[in-house]
């Protein structure tokens, strides 16, 4: 499955290294960084097993007040 990739998300990537990435870099980048959020996030309900992943969506969502 290829998903495509935000102009908005692809400079949010580049903006974490100073190396110019092509096309190729930016799928390898967001998959590594797709697998840990994904990895962040079932370590913090196995943590926290009372919490759902929509408990932590709104978490955030209430933390940076997108509301």
């Amino acid at each position: 499955m290829k998903i495509e990739i935000d102009d908005d998300v692809a400079q949010q990537v580049q903006s974490l290294t100073s190396i110019k990435l092509c096309d190729r870099d930016y799928y390898y980048f967001t998959d590594w960084l797709l697998r840990v959020g994904v990895g962040t996030v079932k370590s913090a309900l196995q943590k926290q097993p009372e919490l759902t992943l929509g408990d932590l969506v709104m978490l955030q969502y209430r933390k940076h007040d997108l509301h």
